[in-house]
């Protein structure tokens, strides 16, 4: 798959300082066959301007008029990709340089993967390395039918991963109605799919201390696992995990003082899907 033309998608909102070497990490791949496309999420700062600076015809800036979210500018990016095999960066994580070709080179050996990704680090602040997916976790349980693997852990990060558009068109793409953990949802309605190829090999560093990825709002993130609670109940209790997976959501509110608003975010979201349900008679 040396040959193998790649569109790599990267969302981005004000992160004028961060972006350019985000986007350069992809230019500089080995692999070379690529194009890069930048989606401004109607960003305020001076983000075009730095993008403009970058020389290199591969890449591609389209801005939003209004700003609608990652997933939504994700979605947008994956309908202006020029090819079949699609992969994403944050704009402030970096690829490895070999990240595309090995990828590639691994999924050659598993073509009918509906997704292949790859071990990811996190340079921590005191000189430390984490590893993602950590060492307790296995080839056998990281790749292969997976679902369920997934469903209690939220292993796929979206910019390690690669994917055909016709897949990602077919699941219709990032959903947009989560405030957070899109990423998380689209990694298991694609693991529904079929087999998952993952490459036991660090390929991305992820910035630990982005402002807007450690505050990136609470209450954003348990509306979100809420949500996934109610959206996946009936997989959750197939495998007897509801009550573990609630309480360790409720457990997490706990510990940041928003216990009883999660609470009230659970019940809200667990009705609501017992009302559509019943509406559309799916419901048992």
């Amino acid at each position: 798959m040396s040959d193998t033309p790649v569109s790599v998608i990267i969302p981005t909102y004000n992160r004028a300082a961060s972006v350019c070497a985000s986007v350069n990490s992809v230019l500089q791949q080995t692999h070379r066959e690529l194009e890069v496309i930048v989606v401004d999420d109607c960003s305020s700062d001076d983000t075009e301007q730095c993008l403009a600076a970058i020389n290199d015809s591969r890449l591609h800036y389209h801005r939003l008029e209004k700003n609608g979210g990652a997933a939504h500018a994700r979605n947008i990016g994956v309908g202006l990709a020029a090819y079949e095999t699609i992969a994403f960066n944050d704009s402030d994580d970096l690829w490895h340089p070999d990240k595309l070709e090995k990828q590639l080179a691994h999924w050659s050996t598993r073509p009918d993967d509906v997704i292949v990704y790859c071990a990811y680090k996190v340079d921590l602040p005191d000189g430390g390395i984490l590893k993602i997916p950590g060492a307790p976790e296995t080839q056998e349980t990281l790749s292969g039918n997976i679902f369920y693997y997934l469903l209690l852990r939220p292993t796929i990060g979206t910019p390690t991963m690669m994917i055909k558009k016709n897949t990602f068109l077919q699941l219709g793409g990032f959903n947009t109605d989560y405030p957070a953990c899109e990423d998380w949802d689209f990694t298991l309605r694609a693991a529904r799919l079929g087999s998952v190829g993952y490459l036991d090999e660090i390929l991305l560093t992820v910035e630990a201390s982005a402002p807007d990825r450690l505050s990136a709002s609470q209450v954003k993130h348990y509306q979100a696992r809420c949500m996934m609670l109610a959206d996946y109940q009936d997989d959750i209790n197939a495998i007897g995990q509801f009550d573990l997976y609630a309480g360790y959501i409720l457990e997490s509110a706990e510990k940041d003082g928003l216990v009883e608003p999660v609470k009230r975010m659970m019940m809200l979201c667990l009705q609501q899907k017992a009302l559509e349900k019943e509406k559309t008679g799916t419901g048992s």
